[in-house]
């Protein structure tokens, strides 16, 4: 029996935790590929990976097919307590880390560049962070490889869309406005129903959410609208926020992008009522730090003040409005 324990003890000394890492992806994923591909390595690394496990705990944990991964039984019971294995070490790291410190540090942000957060994030959360906590130094990168919101020196990664990385968990719902501006509506005339978008220049915003042919962003969900080609089509909100004050079209854009034009008096909101597919946030905490001081404090500012935004209201006779849905803590 003591030889038993010795000969386990032997292979935890052994075990390299980046091998059960790549693992826990491969079974959760049942694929080699995607694993690669959500871990940014090669599909050769993941295999040699998982050589080296099943060598280690001499048995096999893969069935491998040419289009699908099957788990054998030892495999089901690995990646089971290989879960929960790296979910306590990652959570380990970030509480001794954080232990009895004020935020300090480098603190590496990645935000997905179709979340379109750029301006919000830059002019409206940050100053205010590093007025308060002096002792962070901020890397922040706005993204379009989704692969990059994965990388393991991110340390809050903030993604948009129905492909987020594995592990993120909802952050914030942000609802979705149709504005456009006073002098357009009066040279081209006002937008009382849905219909009557058919008639009007719209400013399509290729958020790569809804990959769709040619890129209308949330319009091209609602079945009533015809128009197949927009009169300009970018991938910046911001800059479609913009031509869309000059008087140039009608756009859709997440609520924190056109809130203040529309009190301002520089946008209008139309159709308050339409149901539009709201722009669904996740986070994730690729370098495992979720609970070290400077994470958790700038991804609960980020989050109050998307909150925020959607507490106040658009204008003295706005139409309802939909707040951001529940979210998860760091």
């Amino acid at each position: 029996m003591q030889d038993i324990e010795t000969g386990a003890d032997n292979k935890a000394d052994l075990l390299d935790l980046n091998d059960l890492r790549i693992f826990t992806y491969v079974a959760a994923l049942y694929s080699f590929s995607a694993a690669a591909e959500e871990l940014g390595i090669s599909k050769s690394s993941v295999s040699r990976s998982l050589v080296r496990l099943e060598a280690l705990m001499g048995t096999q944990l893969l069935n491998r097919t040419t289009r699908k991964v099957k788990l054998t039984r030892a495999g089901n019971v690995l990646k089971d307590r290989g879960v929960e294995i790296m979910k306590r070490i990652g959570e380990t790291i970030g509480y001794v880390g954080g232990l009895g410190l004020a935020p300090h540090g480098q603190l590496t942000i990645c935000v997905a560049a179709d979340a379109g957060l750029e301006e919000h994030i830059q002019q409206t959360v940050l100053p205010g962070f590093l007025e308060r906590y002096d002792k962070v130094r901020i890397v922040l990168r706005f993204v379009t490889q989704k692969a990059e919101l994965r990388a393991e020196s991110v340390d809050v990664a903030v993604s948009s869309g129905p492909t987020h990385p594995l592990g993120s968990s909802r952050f914030v719902t942000m609802s979705r406005w149709l504005c456009a501006s006073p002098a357009y509506l009066d040279r081209r005339g006002p937008i009382a129903t849905p219909e009557d978008l058919d008639k009007h220049d719209i400013i399509a915003v290729d958020d790569h959410e809804t990959h769709v042919t040619p890129g209308l962003g949330t319009l091209a969900a609602l079945d009533f609208f015809q128009d197949p080609h927009p009169r300009l089509n970018t991938n910046d909100m911001a800059g479609a926020r913009s031509l869309a004050i000059r008087g140039l079209g009608v756009v859709c854009l997440p609520e924190h992008l056109c809130k203040t034009g529309v009190q301002r008096g520089e946008l209008v909101r139309l159709l308050p009522d339409l149901a539009l597919r709201p722009l669904d946030l996740q986070v994730s905490y690729p370098s495992k730090r979720s609970a070290a001081p400077s994470v958790k404090a700038f991804a609960e500012l980020l989050r109050a003040s998307l909150i925020s935004v959607s507490s106040l209201p658009a204008s003295d006779d706005g139409g309802a409005l939909q707040g951001p849905t529940a979210i998860a803590e760091p």
